[in-house]
C-alpha cells in the first residue's frame, strides 16, 4: 500500500475507534438520564402518596374540630 493511502487508512481507522467511543459514551448518558427519570417518577408518586395522606388526616381533623365546635354551641 502506497504510503498516501496507508496514512489515510490509519486516519480512518482512528476516526471510526473516536465515533466508537463517543457512540459508546452517549449511550451511557443516554442509559443514566433514563434511569434517573425513572428514579424521579417513582419519587414524585411516592410524594403524591404522601400528599393524598396527608390532605385525608387534616380533611379528618378539620371534620372533628367542627364537630367539637359545633357540639359545644360555637359556629
Amino acid at each position: 500500500m502506497p504510503p498516501l493511502a496507508a496514512g489515510a487508512d490509519r486516519d480512518v481507522s482512528e476516526v471510526r475507534a473516536e465515533l466508537r467511543a463517543h457512540i459508546q459514551a452517549r449511550n451511557a448518558v443516554q442509559k443514566t438520564q433514563l434511569e434517573q427519570a425513572r428514579e424521579m417518577r417513582e419519587g414524585f408518586a411516592e410524594m403524591r402518596e404522601g400528599f393524598a395522606i396527608q390532605a385525608t388526616g387534616m380533611a379528618q381533623i378539620t371534620a372533628l374540630l367542627t364537630k367539637i365546635a359545633e357540639s359545644e354551641g360555637h359556629h
